[in-house]
Formats: structure tokens, C-alpha cells, sequence
């Protein structure tokens, strides 16, 4: 066989915003590209391996074996081993949705380079199995504003509704050089939560679907109110509010905490983008925190696949 190769591009995403706690999510103008290469050799020696050296080391590694594996039994195709490169802007374990890039790179690639026995929804289920939510791998696949459905028993995976967001809208993203695993940030959420609490977040769920849908982004302003993670998660990076204040102080529609963190976005119109991205920047700055600016926009396509 002459080496083939596949080349997958995956938008970022944000997850949650706000109140839609593995449910909402919206897909980022920042990408992870991931390439998959085969031949003889490769698929004979059954090893996977990165095709050059890999700053995100053996982590990686075990995402690349652990997506291969399940591909491998969903399509009931004998994968056998490949090369692979990731590289790309996004920050691993920011809340950007990092795992999800990765994941459904492989996934896709694989796909891709196997005649697509699977369909992008399979794909995508797949996807949100691997990495224990649907948000980050519905926005990765499939672009815009996703409002994912899971099954209330079981958890599984079923369906997105999800839809284009306007160009004209920024989402200010600040990193900080501070990561937060997913793990560790579920571990923070009570078990049990106050029905008044529960009300106030669905409440302000349903209002920011609807303002998302219908374009009406001035209305931002008083939509996002969420007492079922973010509070909690706060106190595993205390400077969450400080920075959501200080952007919309600068004009900034609304702000939330970025998936589980530590990455924090604030919407805003194209009139105030740079005034917001700096003002959240300075509260890192005033207490020495290094951290990353993104001026973002919503990424519509979802993940693209080039055959080489």
C-alpha cells in the first residue's frame, strides 16, 4: 500500500455557557488539527504511534489508542497500527475542549481513510461516549451552537439540535496558564442541588437558546444565571467573576466559565471586542497570572477532513 494520509481540522469549543451544563456548547473560531497516516508497515506492526515528537507525551497517546479501540469495534473494521501528528491552538485542559478535538480527529480520520462505514451522527455518538459528554464532541463535529440530548436513564447519547450563530458576534476568550482538569472539576459539584437553585438555571437556559436562535444577542445582557456548576467551580479558579465583570464593563454582552475551566469567555459585539479581551486580561495581570487572549468567533462548518 502507498502511504495514505488524512488531515482533520476540529474547532475548539466553549461548553455549558452558563447554565446548560453538558448540554449547550458553540463551536470556536480556534483549531487542534490532527493527521493520520497508513501503509503496509504501519498496519501490519498494529503499533500507534506519534509520527514526530509529542509535546503532550503519553496522554495523548492513550486518547489516540482508546479512540482507535472504539472505532474499531463500532465499525467492525481490524484498524491495525498508524502514525499520527496533533498539533494546533488549542490549550489542553483549559475548557476549551481539548479531548474532544483530539477524539473526534481520530475518529474522523480513521473514517476517513476506511471508506466511512460510519456516519458523522455515529461518529459523533462515539465521540461523546469516549469523552463522558455530548458538548464539546457535538460542537467538534458538527459547528454553531449545539444543544445536545441524552438519554435521562442511561446518559447515552442521542441527538443535537444545533444552529448558525452571526459573524458579527465575538467570543473573547482568556486562557490562564493555570489548567484544570475535567475530572477534578466534576469531583467539586455537590450531589444535590436546591429545587429554587435548579429553576433559576433552567430559567436562564431556555432565555439563552432562544436568544442565540433568534439573534437577539443585546438581550445577553440579563440571560446568563447559573447556580449548578460555575459556582462551585469558582473556587477552583477565584478569579472567574472578577474577569466577567471587568468585560462587561467594557461592553461585553455576557461571560461565563469555559467548560470545567480555567478559560473564560465573554460575548461581545465587534464595536467593543478589543476593549473587552483587554480589561479581562488586566485582572490576570494584577495578580501575575500569565495567561493567552483569543478574539473568537463561531465556527459554522464543524470539522473538516482532507484526504492527502
Amino acid at each position: 500500500m502507498n502511504p495514505q494520509s488524512v488531515i482533520v481540522q476540529v474547532p475548539a469549543s466553549t461548553s455549558n455557557c452558563g447554565p446548560g451544563y453538558d448540554v449547550l456548547s458553540i463551536a470556536l473560531t480556534l483549531y487542534a488539527f490532527v493527521k493520520i497516516t497508513v501503509d503496509d508497515i504501519t498496519i501490519n506492526s498494529g503499533k500507534i504511534q506519534p509520527a514526530t515528537e509529542d509535546a503532550s507525551g503519553s496522554q495523548s497517546l492513550e486518547l489516540v489508542k482508546k479512540a482507535a479501540a472504539a472505532y474499531e469495534e463500532r465499525a467492525g473494521i481490524r484498524v491495525g497500527g498508524f502514525r499520527y501528528e496533533i498539533w494546533g491552538e488549542v490549550p489542553v485542559a483549559r475548557g476549551l475542549g481539548s479531548s474532544a478535538t483530539l477524539l473526534a480527529g481520530i475518529l474522523a480520520g480513521l473514517n476517513a481513510l476506511y471508506g466511512e462505514p460510519l456516519s458523522r451522527t455515529e461518529l459523533l455518538a462515539l465521540c461523546a461516549k469516549l469523552d463522558a459528554a455530548p458538548d464539546n464532541s457535538a460542537a467538534s463535529f458538527l459547528g454553531g451552537f449545539c444543544v445536545s440530548r441524552t438519554d435521562p436513564e442511561t446518559g447515552a447519547y442521542l441527538d443535537t439540535i444545533r444552529f448558525d450563530v452571526s459573524n458579527s458576534l465575538y467570543m473573547v476568550v482568556v486562557s490562564p496558564d493555570v489548567e484544570v482538569l475535567t475530572s477534578i472539576a466534576r469531583e467539586a459539584l455537590p450531589t444535590e442541588f436546591p429545587h429554587r437553585d435548579a429553576v433559576r438555571s433552567l430559567n436562564s437556559l431556555a432565555y439563552i437558546v432562544s436568544i442565540f436562535a433568534k439573534g437577539q444577542y443585546e438581550k445577553l445582557s440579563a440571560a446568563v444565571t447559573d447556580y449548578i456548576h460555575q459556582p462551585y467551580r469558582e473556587r477552583l479558579f477565584p478569579f472567574v467573576r472578577e474577569i466577567i465583570d471587568a468585560g462587561r464593563a467594557k461592553g461585553a454582552y455576557t461571560g461565563w466559565l469555559s467548560g470545567s475551566g480555567s478559560s473564560v469567555l465573554c460575548v461581545s459585539s465587534a464595536e467593543n471586542y478589543l476593549k473587552v479581551g483587554n480589561a479581562m486580561t488586566e485582572v490576570l495581570q494584577a495578580n501575575n497570572i500569565r495567561s493567552r487572549l483569543f478574539h473568537l468567533r463561531t465556527d459554522n462548518e464543524g470539522l473538516k477532513v482532507t484526504t492527502e
